[in-house]
């Protein structure tokens, strides 16, 4: 039986699942408190007490007489200085010149190794608690963080996703090309001559991976709704790449009508469908699009997301959850890999994952990633007043039609890249307008307003 203090999380789970996902949007009221007294056979006052919860990370308001009504999101203040930091050391952990303390020295280790998204009140509180005279607990703790990783993680997942995993079907690695290895290879061992379909356009790390593999790579063209299931081959294949909830570099979603269709052929053909869930981890708003692997709990389907979008290229954690009996296979290969994130990370990202800052974190990102979206289009828009961007409410890029011509030559390239980079074949050479990615994700507002008043010292003067 789940103790008190177990329902009150769970609670919280399925209401912010339940934000997360797009079903009560910002302006919907919550059900009464009775009614989830009654749904979760809890008492009234416990209903209480998750509501409250939920208003004081901004996530719902209270209305006299009316109940709480959903406030989605919100934008939340940075956090007040923590008690257990001495501010006035140049915003550090105290330290001396001679002897620094334990404290100190994983925190320098962490700062100085990893590009750290994580708030750094956060990283100080969590060394200091977790130093002693030697050496902080995290360094010899790695079966206990690896576990509590991994619940952290399923339970991330299944808010913001809506897909339920259990922690011993869910892999961590250090990044995505350590995780498409880890698969490849897993196949290569029960199958030979592997053929692999794979997005055109997609990834071109994605692309040299299964060739070094001495796959198969047969390219098929994705369109506005995603990759057509119409154009694979007859003779069927072995695995299938593809990102139905948001794909790079497009921005396109699989219509349900090829999911459906996805399903139905990787079924007859006996093949495996990597679903690559990145781009839509941390996407916002209203039009947050599903994974096809919540709808859609096949067997044969590979769930691949990671995280850096919101810990870091420094902290990344690559995730993949997929069928039993491919993951006993998989454990086989993992020691080969050495790809394993550090036990210090992973127990300081177990921490927080499991933190009350978490949420309000994650709120303040989405945040923070829909403002630079917007300010990213506002750019754009300069040279192109007319212009329809794909994936405005993603993780962090944008792609929309225009002429390559009149990029600044300092942004081309750099910044601002043609779509058929990408392709494995170019289609569009020599049109006046072409596909455009904009990766807007990973750069700060002082950036990205840098970028825009390039562009309009290279708008034509009317």
């Amino acid at each position: 039986m789940l103790n008190k203090q177990t329902i009150k999380q769970q609670i919280i789970d399925d209401v912010c699942q339940m934000i997360f996902i797009g079903t009560l949007k910002r302006g919907d009221f919550l059900p009464s408190i009775r009614t989830m007294s009654d749904r979760y056979k809890v008492s009234r006052g416990t209903v209480m007490l998750v509501y409250k919860s939920l208003e004081s990370l901004g996530y719902i308001q209270g209305h006299e007489r009316s109940g709480y009504l959903v406030t989605g999101t919100p934008a939340l203040a940075d956090p007040s200085p923590d008690p257990l930091i001495d501010h006035t050391v140049s915003g550090v952990i105290p330290e001396s010149a001679d002897n620094r303390s334990p404290a100190t020295c994983v925190y320098q280790w962490l700062e100085h190794h990893h590009r750290m998204q994580l708030p750094k009140h956060f990283i100080r509180r969590w060394c200091l608690n977790n130093s002693s005279a030697r050496q902080p607990a995290g360094w010899n703790q790695s079966e206990v963080s690896d576990r509590q990783l991994r619940k952290s993680l399923c339970r991330f997942i299944r808010i913001s996703r809506g897909i339920s995993l259990q922690p011993e079907n869910l892999l961590m690695l250090s990044g995505m090309q350590e995780a498409l290895l880890l698969i490849g290879k897993t196949l290569a061992s029960t199958r030979k001559n592997v053929t692999v379909l794979v997005e055109d356009p997609c990834p071109l790390n994605v692309q040299e991976l299964f060739r070094c593999l001495n796959f198969q790579v047969i390219p098929v063209t994705v369109d506005d709704q995603g990759i057509r299931v119409e154009e694979f081959p007859l003779k069927g294949a072995d695995l299938i790449f593809t990102s139905p909830a948001l794909q790079f570099p497009t921005g396109s979603c699989l219509s349900m009508t090829r999911r459906h269709k996805l399903c139905q052929w990787a079924a007859r053909h006996n093949a495996l469908i990597i679903e690559n869930d990145s781009a839509a981890m941390l996407g916002f708003g209203q039009s947050v699009i599903p994974a096809l692997s919540r709808h859609y709990p096949d067997p044969q389907i590979i769930y691949l997301t990671h995280l850096s979008e919101l810990t870091g290229n420094g902290m990344n954690i690559c995730c993949i959850a997929a069928p039993v009996r491919l993951m006993q296979l998989m454990q086989r290969y993992l020691p080969l890999l050495n790809s394993e994130t550090n036990p210090l990370t992973r127990a300081l990202l177990s921490a927080f994952f499991d933190s009350s800052h978490f949420m309000k974190y994650l709120t303040d990102s989405l945040q923070t990633r829909k403002h630079k979206a917007l300010l990213a289009l506002k750019g754009i828009q300069q040279l192109w007043p007319e212009t329809r961007a794909c994936g405005l409410n993603n993780a962090g890029f944008l792609t929309f039609r225009a002429e390559v011509k009149l990029i600044p030559e300092e942004l081309l390239n750099h910044t601002l890249f043609p779509l058929d980079i990408f392709r494995h074949t170019p289609r569009e050479q020599g049109q006046s307008q072409q596909s455009v990615i904009y990766p807007f994700g990973l750069l700060s507002v002082n950036e990205i307003e840098k970028i825009n008043h390039q562009l309009l010292m290279s708008a034509p003067v009317c």
